[in-house]
């Protein structure tokens, strides 16, 4: 059991922000990484059973001096090619690769086809593809990709999260504070 004065010291965290993109390109943005994927959390094997418990690196003590990380992962190259990890990032942030409306036009086809049940389908299925959030930002050749650690507390939990920003280099950062577009956040419950 954690010390209450430790989980006391640390600071509310804010709301989830519910952006996500896929895991892969996560993977894409961290593949260059000498050290793990995050650095102010580790995983270890359950001891009482199936799966993993999620802990400080440097154990509870050391969670009031190191509950930040700021570090940059990577400068988006010039090539926009179809293979190229800038397209694949931009079709993250735009949603993917679906196609609500002609869903919506060959589901209608199926529809009618087969009494009122596809057609039912089509309209939720429409409904739900076009509220999919999508992101009204771009990466560009030189944009830089960055990652944020917090450690903090939400009620009595402690909790790690796991930020991604997209960072324009010459109108994003001021006054040593990244600023950008967050493209993506994670969120693990610490086992203290």
């Amino acid at each position: 059991m954690a010390n209450p004065k430790i989980i006391a010291s640390l600071q509310e965290l804010q709301r989830d922000s519910g952006k996500r993109i896929p895991d892969s390109v996560i993977t894409g943005m961290t593949r260059s990484l000498t050290r793990a994927r995050y650095q102010l959390i580790r995983s270890r094997m359950n001891p009482s059973g199936a799966g993993v418990l999620y802990e400080p690196t440097d154990g509870i003590s050391s969670l009031p001096k190191y509950s930040q990380s700021v570090r940059k992962l990577m400068t988006l190259s010039d090539s926009v090619t179809e293979d190229s990890f800038t397209y694949i990032l931009n079709t993250a942030l735009l949603g993917g690769k679906s196609y609500p409306i002609l869903t919506a036009v060959l589901g209608t086809i199926a529809g009618a086809a087969s009494a009122g049940a596809g057609l039912l389908f089509t309209v939720a299925s429409t409904a739900l593809s076009v509220a999919q959030t999508s992101q009204r930002v771009l990466a560009r050749s030189g944009d830089e990709l960055w990652q944020v650690e917090e450690i903090g507390k939400v009620k009595s939990a402690v909790v790690h999260v796991g930020s991604y920003f997209l960072v324009d280099p010459y109108r994003g950062r001021g006054r040593s504070r990244i600023k950008g577009w967050l493209i993506h956040e994670e969120r693990t419950e610490l086992d203290v």
